[in-house]
């Protein structure tokens, strides 16, 4: 995209001819960022660089996979949640735990070029300045570094604050380029926000919970969101209401996804709509489960996906 992709790789390959210390590109959910990982590797690697690309979880490493591919960039997959373990390509797609324990195997004398982080909020980066890291992102880092010095790293994100913290800092030297949801939502490429129903027959009352005082983000603690849980799920008539008003609002949509206040929510919710139309997704579901929900969500075979707890980073559902 000439408005922001286009921009942002130019900036990158300067910084790289440049190279002055890790740097990050902030770029909203829904961005495309997985599109920028794969035209960067694909230059590197043309340029004769060995590139590893990583995230944390094996969905995030298989939508960069196949991106890439779409672009020409052939790419070997490192991922025990994906069932792969390839480093046959010069361009390697890992996940953080797989690849932390193949340092030692597989890793022992690889030297790498450039490390592209996805999702790159998630690296405990004061950890990665300490002299013996003990995250998995910090061992990863030091060990490539060791076999290379002149290793480039360089990481993207749609959450650049840590703890109320901006990322750039000690270990996090530069923002290459930043696109905020704002931008997207102007440009067309987002949908924008709309807050509720608008009248108070749809929705709980909530009204005796009130976030944390001390809490700069205005976060509920755990207990009053186990206590929201438990007198959501009493009022079944009141989610009816709720999720016909869903249906009747989204009958245009390709796609819904419903977040809810707990696992027995989640089932409340499934109960309101027609059979055969939604799919559960939360930290008990399998592997292979969620993974089929989600294609059948990407298929249109299912129009709700229904969850808690997950599908909150880097899932591409497109339609």
């Amino acid at each position: 995209r000439e408005e922001y992709q286009k921009p942002c790789h130019e900036l990158t390959l300067e910084h790289a001819r440049n190279y002055t210390g890790p740097a990050y590109t902030d770029h909203t959910v829904g961005a495309g960022k997985t599109v920028q990982i794969a035209f960067f590797a694909k230059h590197c690697v043309d340029k004769g660089a060995r590139v590893l690309v990583l995230a944390r979880q094996g969905e995030l490493i298989e939508q960069n996979s196949l991106d890439a591919w779409e672009v020409g960039l052939k790419n070997s997959c490192f991922s025990a949640s994906l069932n792969k373990r390839s480093t046959f390509y010069p361009c390697i797609m890992g996940t953080e735990g797989t690849v932390s324990r193949a340092l030692d195997q597989e890793f022992k004398s690889m030297a790498i070029n450039i490390i592209l982080i996805d999702e790159c909020h998630m690296v405990d980066w004061n950890d990665c300045l300490e002299e013996e890291p003990e995250s998995q992102y910090g061992k990863i880092l030091k060990h490539f570094l060791s076999l290379n010095k002149n290793t480039q790293i360089y990481g993207y994100t749609g959450s650049s604050g840590r703890s109320n913290a901006t990322l750039k800092g000690e270990f996090w030297k530069e923002c290459i380029h930043k696109f905020t949801t704002f931008e997207a939502i102007n440009l067309g490429y987002l949908v924008p926000p709309v807050f509720g129903f608008g009248d108070d027959s749809h929705k709980y009352d909530l009204s005796e919970f009130n976030p944390a005082k001390n809490q700069l983000s205005g976060d509920f603690t755990q207990k009053e969101l186990q206590a929201m849980g438990r007198k959501i799920t009493k009022d079944k008539t009141k989610t009816q209401e709720i999720i016909e008003e869903v249906i009747e609002r989204t009958r245009s949509r390709n796609g819904v996804l419903i977040t809810c206040a707990s696992k027995k929510h989640c089932e409340q919710v499934a109960e309101c709509l027609p059979n055969g139309t939604w799919g559960i997704v939360t930290d008990s579901t399998s592997t292979k489960a969620r993974k089929q929900i989600l294609e059948d969500a990407k298929a249109l075979t299912i129009k709700y996906v229904i969850q808690i707890g997950c599908l909150t980073t880097g899932v591409n559902v497109p339609d």
